[in-house]
């Protein structure tokens, strides 16, 4: 008989498995079928083999995926979270919400109080932190980055085709007629960071160049919130000649310019159209019956999650996954009234 120690090699060998999957059942992970566990845990027995402590750690995981995100609130932010826990639900995988704000270019604190707390894998939406900063990161704990351009060499990346979900709101805005189309873009960021907003404001300055509306562009940049958002338009609204529609960045901003537009007795959309991005919850409502850009943000959280479980149980490759965006015509859009402006 062998006195040799049997390896984790020698039970795969006999359930005719990989070394991964041997991996997978000894840690109880996500994704390990009746029959596979069946077949390595009879080989475990009759080889009588012993994990080796590096295995028993791994067997004490603490089975969680932390979730960074903005601390600015909106339903979009929602919605991926909601598409994350509907992922996780049905596995031993719970997730772990940090709220991060005061970020800089050096560093994410919502993402590094995930890390401290041991998480297995991290999803982060839309941080604003140096790229390089990222990658570092995420060569210490898997990473899955939501709604931000930049590839990395060690992150996934989980993003809305922005630029084609522009164009798709100024073709709509243009084919009613309208040429004055204002973009209010909420979060335009430092050299080197693609945002979402980013790639928006130069998909809509594309668009228009493309329609021979290129002596029409307006971009009004400003905060993202429905606040800040609706105080922008009213300025723009006060300050002289108005357009005729308005695309907005994101839903939560577009309902800011509706309040101001309806505090100046100004008619959406018979007077100025209003078209969104996001197709959030509220966006569906009758009171708004917003037209707007859907990028399905529960789809990208459910990738997100499926990501983050692929880097736990071992992929290291980077991949990516783009939601195709469209229209979602509704009443807030209509004919230009002056065809001639």
């Amino acid at each position: 008989m062998s006195t040799t120690r049997p390896t984790i090699s020698d039970v795969a060998a006999a359930a005719g498995v990989s070394r991964a999957a041997v991996s997978k059942v000894l840690r109880d992970a996500y994704g390990v079928s009746p029959r596979m566990r069946e077949r390595v845990e009879q080989a475990i027995s009759e080889l009588g083999y012993r994990p080796r402590e590096a295995a028993r750690a791994m067997r004490t995981s603490t089975r969680t995926i932390g979730v960074a995100v903005p601390l600015l609130r909106g339903q979009f932010f929602a919605d991926i979270l909601d598409g994350v826990y509907e992922a996780l639900d049905a596995g031993p995988y719970r997730m772990l919400v940090s709220p991060f704000d005061h970020e800089t270019d050096e560093r994410n604190p919502g993402m590094e109080s995930l890390g401290d707390r041991e998480v297995e894998a991290l999803i982060v939406v839309s941080p604003k932190v140096r790229t390089a900063w990222l990658d570092a990161f995420a060569r210490r704990l898997p990473t899955v980055i939501v709604a931000r351009h930049d590839p990395g060499d060690h992150y996934d990346r989980v993003v809305d085709d922005d630029r084609a979900g522009a164009e798709l709101a100024v073709r709509h805005l243009a084919g009613l007629g309208h040429r004055r189309i204002t973009h209010f873009s909420h979060d335009v960021t430092g050299t080197g960071v693609l945002s979402p907003h980013a790639v928006r404001e130069a998909g809509y300055r594309e668009a228009m160049e493309r329609l021979g509306l290129g002596a029409h562009i307006r971009v009004v940049r400003c905060g993202g919130s429905e606040a800040v958002t609706g105080e922008a338009t009213g300025a723009l609204l006060d300050g002289g000649e108005r357009p005729t529609a308005l695309f907005v960045g994101s839903d939560q901003g577009a309902f800011g310019s509706m309040r101001a537009l309806a505090e100046r007795g100004l008619r959406v959309p018979e007077d100025i159209s209003v078209a969104g991005y996001d197709d959030t919850q509220f966006a569906s409502h009758p009171r708004f019956s917003l037209t707007t850009v859907a990028q399905y943000g529960m789809a990208m959280g459910r990738v997100a999650a499926e990501y983050a479980l692929e880097r736990v149980e071992g992929r290291t490759g980077a991949r990516e996954w783009v939601s195709r965006p469209k229209l979602i015509e509704r009443r807030s859009t209509g004919p230009c009234p002056d065809p001639g402006r």
